[in-house]
């Protein structure tokens, strides 16, 4: 048999292949050449588009490729290897006709070639491929050159067998070729939609990331755009009927009787062929999961543990329809016994969902009561859609659930976050009171995190600071009052104190929680105090205590998280640390993990900052800048007075425009938040060092206690502005001390990215004058040695005010009270300042500085 030339035979280019999504993390799996890649799962996975897509994308270089359409389900081995000589045979060059035993043909000609060759069987049925998989084995046994991708539509555990024998296996399941969350956006992302975080969470665990539905989701919501936004896409009609259609389909191609046991396993959410055979003594159980697997209605997973199917709740939600229209009764009375089952096997959060489902609402609302914290910790999803499911007379008789739906949901409008409470919240601390004493704890709580969501973050801190001493009087007369969800409060408590810049005590309540994380072993309450923790110091300046609670956030790292939990607090902190001692490229990988803040992060402030305290150490401010001002556009209802992002994205801008050589627009900035922040001091006294200045610069410094102010790295940057403003000053023992003082500072604070702040000129004279170089050898500034600001005069500045209203000369003359000669000298001396020659010029360069009121800018 002749073996064909160098080519790519049958492999498809259909027009979906090129919207397709690029998926990297399975191309790689591709790309590692293995003898055998068993691609497998269920119709709808896109097995087919994933290998044709590498393919087309340039995946197996310097190879042969003999594609080989999909075969009948009922296709015998004889029909694959006819199938795989046909392919040759319209490859190239004549092959002689097919003897008795095509299979001897086939490894005759395969054998003796020295050409490499791919062979992509690309649509087997499970029950072909279960027979398939040994002599497919021999196959690649005896042809060294060939590599064989197998799509199988399902899994079987004859798969198992390949890794007996030894030969180099790529296995591609259900669970991979599934669309993460990640995916999912980035699909809506580049078809021109962006959905709200929430949403897109619960549209994502509904279709289970079949890429089939996903898919559709896609195209529904492009056509209907008014169900973009809030919960209006997974009720959008379209929706359900994209799903309605792909279950009808596949039950179709059941027959009768796998169709009926479909119907009759639909309430189990996964079960194994074990578990199948208790609920319906059917003794082929197994057999026919593989059938609903094979259709697309379940997933097979199979691993250490017994074979598992499960349906995706979208599909399961549909067959439980038909099931209680076709058989009623028997889906709630199996609800009943699987939410027993489950609750004796210690699997609280399926029994609870399982309990909801059936209407048992005091059994569901039982489980969680006793597992919320066990739930919180390893179910959290589950918990949500058990609590959202919960009616509120059913929660009458359970204050702390009520309390904690509105904790965990984030229900924006639900009636708790507006109950009036106690105004006197220390009467309840007495032992008559201890049910309403907690459930004020859970509603306050739920309402201070609404009104940090809605930006009113000042509130929200001053009514948290009222909890820690609550806590303590209830504590004190019932130590085992609030248990295992102490914790979890305390880590919402330090959140807010964080987002409004109390960071000393934020972090103090951060250990708390941290704390008793560790005492109750809530592995993700330790994880994310600790990464809290970090964050703080991190923001402060002590790059010692970032490391010690970075390291004890890492011993978690293992525990899952709440959703959209992405260990930002941590990422922001690491890069911090990394940018300090100006190690750019450690800073790149948690920075790169971080990207861009979500419309609803409620840290993407300290997201921004670390962008942009990346891109000032890389010498790149007009990237940093533009990055702040989209960060800021997006967050506008939470940049609000009070906010912490108020501070921290300031005196980042001032530092960017300094960069850029704007030192009207770094005033102009630091003029719109006036603050005796430590922060927003030094950037001021950073703008009069550069812009001429010193005795401003070091008069403006004296505001602030630095050894008091609890925040080492703002000290340390006053202290080398302070060194600097001597230079200018002649003032060498007291530049001397001041940079001696800041040099210890910084070895302490592990701190050289500071050293970077002052300008060129004044490290070289501070290290002449003092004989003390740098920590770890010399820096190179972000800053020039002089940055360029226009000052206007009184009168100028009042000149140009009417200029830009549009007064002529004489009007001017008029309102000021001079005469036409003083108005024209006054204009020369604006002119000469703004670099302009005519008052149109002058207007639009005084805008761009921003010299004129707010009022006569607009």
């Amino acid at each position: 048999m002749s073996v064909p030339p160098t080519g790519r035979v049958g492999v498809p280019s259909w027009r979906a292949l090129r919207s397709a999504l690029p998926r990297p993390r399975l191309s790689a799996l591709l790309d590692r050449g293995s003898a055998l890649s068993m691609v497998f799962a269920p119709a709808g996975f896109g097995k087919r588009t994933l290998v044709a897509s590498w393919l087309n994308a340039g995946g197996a270089p310097d190879r042969s490729v003999l594609w080989v359409p999909p075969l009948p389900d009922d296709a015998t081995e004889d029909a694959v290897w006819t199938a795989i000589l046909d392919c040759c045979r319209r490859a190239g060059p004549a092959v002689p006709d097919a003897t008795a035993d095509p299979r001897d043909d086939l490894l005759r000609g395969l054998a003796s070639s020295d050409t490499p060759i791919v062979l992509v069987l690309s649509g087997i049925a499970v029950s072909t491929g279960r027979i398939l998989i040994a002599p497919l084995l021999d196959l690649l046994d005896a042809c060294p050159a060939v590599d064989v991708i197998v799509c199988m539509q399902g899994s079987t555990s004859a798969l198992l067998d390949i890794t007996a024998r030894g030969i180099d296996c790529t296995f591609v399941s259900a669970d991979d070729l599934a669309f993460t969350r990640d995916e999912t956006a980035e699909l809506f992302r580049i078809n021109g939609i962006t959905l709200h975080d929430a949403v897109l969470g619960d549209l994502h665990d509904a279709l289970g990331g079949v890429p089939t539905l996903v898919s559709g989701a896609v195209a529904v919501v492009r056509n209907r755009p008014g169900s973009r936004t809030g919960p209006h896409v997974l009720s959008d009609p379209g929706l359900a009927a994209l799903v309605d259609r792909y279950v009808t389909a596949r039950l179709a191609r059941l027959t009768p009787d796998a169709r009926a046991f479909a119907l009759s396993i639909a309430a189990a959410r996964n079960i194994t062929p074990e578990d199948a055979v208790a609920l319906t003594g059917r003794e082929d159980a197994g057999r026919l999961l593989v059938q609903l697997e094979a259709v697309g209605l379940m997933v097979g997973t199979f691993g250490f543990g017994p074979p598992t199917w499960w349906w995706p709740n979208a599909v399961r939600d549909r067959i439980l329809l038909v099931s209680h229209r076709e058989k009623p009764g028997h889906v709630d009375e199996l609800l009943g016994r699987l939410a027993l089952i489950d609750m004796d096997a210690g699997r609280p959060a399926t029994a609870a969902l399982y309990a909801a489902e059936s209407g048992n609402w005091t059994l569901a609302a039982d489980i969680v009561d006793r597992s919320w914290v066990d739930m919180a910790s390893n179910q959290f999803g589950e918990l949500v859609r058990v609590m959202r499911a919960l009616p509120d007379e059913v929660l009458v008789d359970y204050p702390g659930l009520r309390a904690g739906r509105a904790l965990v949901t984030m229900i924006d409008d639900h009636p708790l976050l507006w109950e009036q409470l106690v105004d006197d919240p220390a009467t309840l601390t007495v032992p008559d009171h201890p049910v309403d004493a907690i459930n004020h704890l859970y509603v306050a709580t739920a309402q201070t995190i609404a009104l940090r969501r809605a930006g009113n973050i000042t509130e929200a801190a001053v009514r948290t600071r009222q909890f820690e001493p609550f806590v303590a009087g209830l504590l004190a007369r019932q130590p085992a009052a609030l248990g295992e969800q102490l914790p979890l409060l305390r880590t919402q408590w330090a959140l807010t104190q964080q987002l409004a810049g109390n960071l000393p005590e934020a972090t103090t309540v951060f250990r708390r929680a941290y704390q008793n994380g560790v005492s109750y072993e809530l592995g993700f309450v330790a994880r994310q105090s600790a990464d809290g923790s970090a964050l703080g110091w991190a923001l402060a300046g002590d790059n010692t205590r970032v490391r010690e609670w970075l390291d004890r956030a890492r011993r978690y790292n293992g525990t899952r998280s709440w959703p959209g939990g992405t260990k930002v607090s941590g990422r922001v902190a690491e890069v911090l640390q990394h940018l300090d001692v100006l190690d750019l490229e450690a800073a790149k990988e948690p920075l790169e993990l971080l990207g861009r803040p979500n419309v609803h992060e409620e840290l993407w402030a300290f997201v921004a900052y670390a962008h942009s305290l990346y891109a000032l150490s890389a010498h790149d401010a007009y990237a940093g800048l533009t990055w702040l001002h989209q960060a800021v556009a997006g967050h506008a209802d939470r940049h609000t007075p009070g906010a912490f992002s108020r501070v921290l994205l300031t005196a980042a801008e001032v530092d960017l425009q300094l960069a850029l050589g704007n030192g009207n627009l770094a005033r102009a900035t630091v003029d719109e938040d006036p603050s005796d922040h430590p922060f927003l001091v030094v950037a001021n006294a950073r703008i009069e060092l550069l812009t001429g200045h010193p005795e401003l610069a070091s008069k403006m410094l004296k505001r602030i206690s630095w050894t008091d102010c609890g925040y080492p790295r703002a000290h340390l940057e006053a202290l080398l502005i302070e060194a600097a403003a001597q230079v200018d000053r002649d003032g060498h023992d007291a530049a001397v001390r001041a940079w001696t003082r800041a040099r210890m500072l910084s070895v302490r604070l592990v701190n050289r990215r500071a050293f970077t702040m002052l300008p060129q000129r004044y490290l070289e004279i501070l290290v002449a004058w003092s004989g003390i170089p740098v920590p770890g050898g010399p820096v190179e500034s972000v800053f020039t040695d002089a940055v360029a600001r226009v000052e206007l005069s009184p009168r100028e500045a009042g000149v140009l005010v009417l200029l830009a209203r549009g007064s002529t000369l004489g009007e001017i003359a008029k309102e000021l009270y001079v005469s036409p000669n003083t108005v024209k000298t006054q204009l020369r001396s604006i002119y000469r300042k703004l670099g302009v020659h005519t008052r149109f010029e002058a207007v639009g360069r005084a805008r761009e500085l921003r010299l004129l009121p707010t009022t006569d800018r607009t």
